[in-house]
């Protein structure tokens, strides 16, 4: 059955919505943005960063301070990403991603070379519901 493309999104976005990863990684977004641990590591590795980009502008890469200041920031990155929260949302969100990504190939996959994998125009206005299917696990 042909379905209106705004429709189709629509569709999805909905199911997107009831999907489990989908809706533990949005609340897993609400605990980091309220967690001030997190906030601090956050600014921690935001201000490590700075420092590193404003040596290496004036010094260069191969300066001893730069050197510091990139190992500085690669411990500050690994501290934040190593939070149990923050080690989480990243897996979480990896995996919805690749929900996303796979969406993303199904409905743009008729867009490339003008044409389908039989050589025939393309189709994209007439893609089969069943063909987008979610795991809600």
């Amino acid at each position: 059955m042909d379905k209106d493309i705004y429709f189709l999104a629509k569709e999805i976005n909905e199911e997107l919505n009831k999907n489990e990863k989908v809706i533990l990684l949005n609340k897993l977004d609400q605990e980091l943005n309220n967690n001030y641990e997190i906030y601090l590591l956050s600014n921690k590795k935001d201000e490590a960063l700075q420092n590193y980009l404003s040596l290496k502008d004036i010094y260069g890469d191969e300066n001893e301070e730069v050197k510091k200041a990139r190992n500085a920031l690669k411990k500050a990155k690994e501290e934040l990403n190593n939070h149990p929260l923050v080690a989480e949302y990243l897996k979480l969100y990896s995996e919805v991603r690749d929900i996303y990504l796979e969406i993303n190939k199904i409905l743009l996959d008729d867009f490339k070379g003008g044409g389908n994998a039989n050589g025939n125009e393309s189709n994209c206005r007439r893609i089969p519901s069943q063909k987008i299917r979610l795991s809600r696990r």
